[in-house]
């Protein structure tokens, strides 16, 4: 199953999302920094120790870059499905572009991006570049498939991942779009599709958008564990009330089944588990270690031991979050509908 990082990411992001967006599974999260089972359901009274095994690296296609293969114009292709989700006040997702030619095409470098609201009036909204690696140009294949909303996201198409911050002006008319310049001129169109506005963290400051670089999408990948549906199991966290740069954040995912089934958990799902700050965050992908659970009970909650290790320059800050989602895509343009929850944590410094 084709994850993203963004961010990434890219997954990831997420103390509040303000607006009208549709719920997300971190809409939805428990807010509680110490949450529990609902009372009278059976648990597991031990913890699942954590688990360092990690999910296979994701096979991004080595496309080469023949002759022919000449910078994409904007009529050679499309993009869509833009979307993000809170991400401790920002907005963080991305969007999708393939080529309908009959023709490969080069994407190199970062497009610019303008926000559009319903009367296609752009948004007061300054676009910057993410700090990345070297840019690596993709070749996007002849005739590439379009891709669906919320099904696998095909190998080899391109992808960008944006995050947006503090926005202190009036509500824009929604639904809002993108509009996407590519770095050989031409602008493509792409409606958002899931998220809203960031919160107004600085109303002096102005509002941003960082943009990244052309990215290739994996694929599906058949040795993924399997997503386990968002209504099958439930998400709460037990965390402490800050977490120390530097050192690793130790705390516990508690699962619970709320179905008349039971639910299998082999092979046993991934997750990822994110920290978002004002001034920077931590990702990391496991995958829970099932071996002596199976399967959860109706009813039954079990707890995992969870651990997650914080660089000692990860900023300190008393408005970041931790996130944890069941096998999440990355940043797609689409988030995924998997169990998730979130808790508010303070960064402290070493």
């Amino acid at each position: 199953m084709t994850r993203l990082c963004l961010l990434s990411a890219a997954l990831l992001l997420v103390a509040g999302c303000a607006g009208g967006a549709s719920p997300s599974p971190f809409d939805q999260a428990t807010s509680s920094a110490s949450a529990s089972p609902t009372p009278g359901e059976p648990a597991f009274t031990e913890i699942v120790a954590w688990s360092s095994a990690t999910p296979l690296p994701y096979m991004t296609p080595t496309a080469t870059l023949p002759p022919e293969a000449s910078a994409c114009r904007a009529d050679q292709v499309s993009a869509g499905h833009a979307g993000w989700q809170g991400a401790t006040g920002s907005m963080l997702g991305g969007f999708l572009i393939w080529n309908t030619s009959a023709e490969p095409c080069r994407l190199t470098g970062r497009p610019s991006v303008a926000i559009l609201d319903r009367a296609g009036h752009r948004l007061n909204v300054i676009d910057v570049p993410i700090s990345s690696p070297a840019v690596q140009p993709i070749v996007l294949s002849a005739h590439q498939p379009v891709p669906v909303l919320y099904e696998d996201v095909p190998g080899g198409l391109g992808t960008v991942m944006v995050q947006w911050f503090n926005w202190c002006a009036t509500s824009p008319i929604e639904p809002l779009s993108l509009a996407i310049t590519l770095p050989t001129g031409g602008v493509l169109h792409a409606p958002v599709v899931m998220g809203s506005t960031p919160r107004c963290d600085a109303p002096s400051a102005g509002s941003t958008m960082s943009v990244g670089n052309f990215n290739v999408t994996a694929g599906p990948s058949p040795t993924d564990p399997p997503a386990v549906p968002a209504e099958g199991l439930r998400v709460a966290l037990e965390v402490p009330g800050q977490a120390t740069a530097g050192q690793t954040l130790h705390y516990v995912a508690i699962l619970t089944n709320p179905t008349a089934s039971p639910i299998n958990l082999d092979p046993c799902p991934a997750y990822m588990e994110r920290i978002n700050s004002v001034g920077g965050w931590v990702v990391s992908d496991y995958i829970l270690d099932c071996s002596g659970v199976p399967t959860i009970a109706p009813g039954a909650s079990v707890r995992f031991a969870m651990e997650l290790d914080l660089p000692a320059s990860l900023p300190p800050s008393d408005k970041a979050a931790i996130v944890w989602s069941l096998d999440p895509y990355y940043s797609e343009g689409f988030p995924p509908r998997s169990p998730a929850a979130k808790v508010p944590i303070q960064v402290v410094a070493p």
